[in-house]
């Protein structure tokens, strides 16, 4: 049985580490900089540290250090969250996945509205899949409209719309099967 809370804990990892990420490329970049920056005045700074009696300190041995340190943090985190993306599309497109919906739906404007469980808000898994598929969230998909608190379906007769809500998701699962397939870099 797959867990939608799961899944949203890992989505939210996921956002995580894509900030880290971003931090750790801002900082690679500062020492990139710097590394091209030194040779061109490493020569005048020795030279001067030499005629005023200064020892000189070459930073050139210390800034590779810390390149390749900040390097192999971003391939590992990068490998991280792709493995995350690849467990969350396996998970989503799992035929032991459980959308916990309550049994009750709401019916408003001849529409049958289904509210998660509890209450519970899927903010940062919708986030993740609405980049997967390509789309904006709300993630409408025909009739359907699919949130991170309610699934609203065009649809006032609630078999028909139980009906079109398994569609969807078979549609939806199938888009990711499709991803799935496919080798991605989602870092």
């Amino acid at each position: 049985m797959v867990d939608f809370h799961y899944l949203e804990e890992l989505a939210g990892k996921i956002k995580s580490d894509r900030q880290h990420l971003l931090k750790i490329d801002d900082e690679l970049s500062k020492v990139n900089a710097k590394l091209h920056e030194l040779p061109l005045t490493s020569a005048t700074e020795s030279t001067f540290a030499k005629m005023i009696g200064m020892e000189y300190h070459d930073e050139y041995a210390e800034l590779e250090k810390s390149r390749d340190e900040l390097v192999t943090q971003k391939n590992l985190l990068a490998d991280k969250i792709n493995s995350d993306m690849d467990n969350i599309i396996a998970e989503l497109t799992s035929p032991e996945l459980i959308v916990p919906l309550d049994a009750v739906p709401k019916f408003a404007d001849g529409k049958t509205v289904y509210s998660y469980r509890g209450g519970a808000k899927f903010t940062n898994l919708f986030d993740i899949l609405s980049e997967l598929l390509g789309l904006s969230t709300p993630i409408v998909v025909k009739d359907v409209m699919l949130t991170p608190s309610e699934i609203v379906i065009s649809e006032k007769v609630e078999l028909e719309a139980k009906k079109k809500f398994i569609s969807i998701m078979n549609e939806v699962q199938k888009t990711l099967s499709i991803k799935k397939r496919k080798s991605t870099d989602y870092s």
